[in-house]
């Protein structure tokens, strides 16, 4: 079996590497070694595992902020009109700053989980007889109604559950003569 070991100033350079680029081709290569030994060495060893994966944390977070500053400052790019460089009087290019409105989504969607895998915070009222569990019930189907955004569903579940509901958000339901 080949040796995997790595001396500790050649996993330095690849790890380093690796938080700088977020590629083990390109790790690699800095570090003179071969894909294969990095990888069948993160399989043996855990602390070498471990520090390859706070480098990739480290380089995915370089990215976000990269992601970040594109689509919230935005990049300076030459103004070109009809595929030639616009120049002002003083003959330097014009430079208009240009956003990313695709990577402001995506910075959205990595950090907003869509609306049905947020979490909801919900108490159990106590069950103290039969009777309470058609009001539990009703409290549940207004929590699920309001997190959907469904107000009138809301309504009705707390109106057939004849109770007050304090849901996930804060809204306060209670049934009254002009909510039916």
């Amino acid at each position: 079996m080949k040796k995997l070991k790595l001396t500790r100033e050649k996993r330095e350079q690849f790890l380093q590497a690796l938080a700088e680029s977020g590629s083990v081709t390109a790790a690699v290569a800095v570090a003179g070694t071969s894909r294969t030994r990095v990888y069948e060495l993160r399989k043996t060893d855990t602390i070498f595992a471990a520090d390859w994966d706070e480098a990739e944390e480290i380089a995915i977070d370089r990215l976000q902020d990269e992601a970040h500053r594109r689509a919230i400052e935005g990049v300076a790019e030459p103004l070109v009109s009809a595929g030639k460089l616009v120049r002002g009087d003083d003959g330097q290019p014009i430079m208009v700053q240009r956003y990313s409105d695709n990577l402001l989504l995506a910075l959205l969607r990595a950090r907003r989980l869509p609306r049905r895998e947020r979490s909801v915070r919900f108490q159990l009222p106590a069950l103290r007889s039969a009777a309470d569990a058609a009001s539990v019930m009703a409290a549940l189907t207004a929590a699920v109604a309001i997190w959907r955004g469904d107000a009138k569903r809301s309504i009705r579940a707390v109106e057939a559950g004849g109770g007050l509901y304090q849901g996930a958000r804060g809204a306060r339901i209670q049934p009254t003569a002009a909510s039916s």
